[in-house]
């Protein structure tokens, strides 16, 4: 009898664990800033976006307008892949630092890279920051596929709801280094 009433209590407490996790991966199915950082992270690291690069690195896209150049091209193209997801102050800021980078580094250097997964977490003590660690596979043709862990932070921003006002790589596991060889 006794045995019987600890395999219940096991199995009510395996179910209820589980019960807990699927709670928890739905909140996050059901958060939009998740699903964003997942999008922007999906833009940067497949590819690369022949597209995107093209629009960047043509020379006939770029004009000098009151002194300053100017790729109306490219502009378009930020806007239609990050656009939906930053502050305009931070759109601009991102692509200064970080969004032109690994997808310029593995187009000059010949590597395709892949999003294969994500982690994204909530801060449990500042409102709106999330922190991230995206695996990403990198291979160049005809070697072998390597891969890396690219952490960084995202804050969204007070003003413009659903916005990150600040997206930050922090550690990419050797990854920008690796692919320059």
């Amino acid at each position: 009898m006794k045995e019987g009433k600890r395999k219940l209590k096991f199995a009510l407490a395996v179910l209820l664990a589980l019960l807990i996790l699927s709670g928890c991966l739905a909140a996050k199915a059901d958060d939009p800033k998740m699903a964003a950082i997942e999008q922007v992270l999906e833009q940067q690291f497949n590819g690369p976006d022949e597209e995107f690069l093209k629009a960047m690195w043509n020379p006939a896209n770029k004009q000098i307008v009151d002194g300053v150049e100017v790729n109306a091209a490219f502009e378009q193209q930020v806007e239609g892949k990050y656009g939906e997801y930053f502050t305009d102050q931070e759109l601009d800021q991102f692509m200064r630092v970080f969004g032109t980078y690994f997808p310029g580094l593995a187009d000059i250097y010949g590597y395709e890279l892949r999003l294969d997964e994500v982690d994204i977490e909530l801060s449990e003590t500042t409102a709106n920051r999330y922190t991230f660690t995206a695996e990403v596979a990198f291979q160049k043709a005809g070697e072998k596929e390597q891969h890396a862990e690219v952490q960084g932070v995202v804050l969204f921003s007070n003003v413009q709801k659903g916005k990150s006002g600040k997206f930050t790589y922090t550690d990419d596991d050797g990854l920008s280094e690796r692919l320059k060889q």
